[in-house]
């Protein structure tokens, strides 16, 4: 179905073909499709590498407090007890 739309100024005549509209709008809608999937795609992303800072993080935090303990150390420290 095409339209036309006339206006009248001093330049001369403007025309309007709502196909063309209507194909913008179309391409327009594909776009906003495909960034709004990549945007779902960065989030989840954006999701687990802040939840592996957060890994790191909690290790950087027990490591600093001395709150693990050295596996050689314990082990001997288990075989002098027996």
């Amino acid at each position: 179905m095409t339209g036309v739309i006339g206006h009248n100024s001093n330049r001369g005549k403007l025309i309007i073909d709502l196909n063309d509209i209507y194909d913008q709008r179309a391409r327009k809608k594909k776009e906003l499709d495909f960034y709004t999937k990549e945007l779902d795609k960065c989030i989840k992303k954006l999701g687990a590498i802040q939840h592996e800072i957060g890994v790191n993080e909690a290790i950087i935090r027990l490591i600093e407090n001395e709150q693990i303990l050295d596996l050689q150390d314990a082990i001997r420290e288990k075989r002098r007890e027996l």
